[in-house]
């Protein structure tokens, strides 16, 4: 495993009862990448990504994680996913806790993070974020946009080594989609690691470093952004191009 080799999926495949939804997937997340997941709704995208974390368990194959296959039943899968934020399409905040509390509560519990310093960097992150004065609002007094935003910012709370992100538009008004969009480029731009279930194609063609596209269960075609875009060659991603573009 290459020292920037961050995670390797190794024939995962995903069957729910006789239907297989990922079909002997093997690929290569490197450290600083931004990869987007981008395919027909059905094709496995989400549960592609669930995979990685073990939200969903997969059937068989392996999924090494910093070198360590977390599949093994006897790994500590819960170490592993402090190390990757989760980002998902409802925004998943604790109604009955204010902003502050809903991104302090996780660093002080788990990781033992003293109430002052985890409080000090919610402050920092969430004026990263445009949200400053948020902080002792509660989810429902917030937009979608700023939701998700919040969203962002709890998973950014525990350092992770990665971040996973599923489709974190697709629940949004269109004017609330950007906001969330230029927090992810800015959080690329700083050089964290993302891997995005997006049906955002300006997203995927000009922030990310490569894409993937996942049809019925395979990876059809796999390249960096721009050469993917430019030159598809899989008859099933120029015909899906051409209805998204």
């Amino acid at each position: 495993m290459a020292a920037s080799d961050m995670i390797q999926v190794k024939n995962l495949t995903k069957k729910f009862g006789r239907l297989t939804v990922l079909d002997n997937i093997s690929t290569t997340f490197h450290a600083g990448e931004v990869v987007s997941v981008i395919g027909p709704s059905g094709g496995g995208k989400s549960t592609f990504l669930r995979c990685l974390n073990l939200l969903e368990t997969p059937t068989s194959g392996q999924i090494l994680f910093d070198g360590i296959d977390i599949c093994d039943k006897k790994t500590d899968i819960n170490l592993h996913r402090q190390k990757m934020g989760m980002v998902f399409q409802q925004f998943n905040l604790f109604e009955n806790m204010n902003v502050m509390r809903n991104l302090t509560a996780a660093p002080i519990k788990i990781k033992k993070v003293p109430k002052e310093q985890a409080e000090e960097k919610a402050v920092a992150l969430l004026k990263r974020v445009g949200l400053s004065d948020k902080a002792h609002s509660y989810p429902s007094q917030l937009s979608g946009g700023q939701k998700q935003r919040i969203a962002i910012v709890r998973a950014l709370m525990m350092e992770p080594e990665v971040m996973l992100f599923d489709e974190p538009t697709s629940a949004l008004d269109p004017e609330m989609i950007g906001e969330v969009l230029d927090v992810m480029k800015a959080l690329a731009e700083s050089g964290m690691s993302m891997i995005v279930v997006t049906h955002e194609m300006r997203f995927a063609r000009e922030v990310s470093s490569r894409t993937l596209f996942l049809e019925g269960g395979h990876i059809e075609e796999d390249k960096p952004s721009h050469e993917f875009f430019a030159h598809p060659e899989s008859p099933r991603l120029i015909s899906f191009l051409h209805k998204v573009l």
